[in-house]
């Protein structure tokens, strides 16, 4: 069988006489998107990549920031290397269905799998406790020591209110 019927019998040739406008670049907005923002598998390595280096000399504000890039890594764009970068290497887990230490999840993230959107989700930073949270179909909650994660929760938390969360402009945050 020649190569062009081969295509033709999976449909991947249009029949002769037949035009297909293209649509819109506007229109694939969201596919290349979204094809180009393949998201990395790192299973094949035993443990996370890059793990966050505590440093006392970051500022609250940086934390927050720090937080929302680790929102948007874990819930939002499932990409594991950029989530484990803020990840110290204590993780100290507090659901007793999971050992600490970033190790014991790297299994459960190392394909880059998203949780939700921006529109389904909700993310806090309250500067007051040094704590973020993602809330989807459960409420997490993360201590943050010198920059990076140090603690997790994610039984019976609460969502704090909009009053406590951090006002950060997130438009103006750059992504890798």
């Amino acid at each position: 069988m020649r190569f062009t019927q081969v295509l033709a019998a999976v449909g991947l040739v249009a029949p002769i006489g037949v035009t297909v406008a293209a649509p819109a670049r506007e229109d694939l907005s969201d596919f290349y998107e979204n094809f180009h923002a393949k998201r990395e598998n790192l299973c094949s390595l035993k443990a996370p990549p890059v793990l966050c280096t505590p440093n006392k000399s970051v500022t609250v504000e940086e934390t927050a920031v720090r937080a929302y890039k680790f929102y948007r890594a874990f819930v939002v764009d499932g990409t594991p290397r950029e989530m484990f970068s803020y990840i110290d290497n204590v993780y100290k887990q507090h659901n007793p269905g999971y050992q600490s230490g970033p190790q014991a999840i790297w299994g459960l993230f190392c394909s880059g799998r998203k949780i939700g959107t921006e529109q389904s989700t909700s993310w806090c930073f309250d500067a007051s406790t040094n704590m973020s949270y993602a809330k989807y179909s459960t409420v997490d909650r993360w201590a943050w020591v010198d920059g990076c994660v140090h603690e997790h929760w994610d039984q019976r938390e609460t969502f704090p209110s909009a009053e406590k969360c951090f006002k950060l402009d997130t438009k103006s945050i750059t992504f890798p």
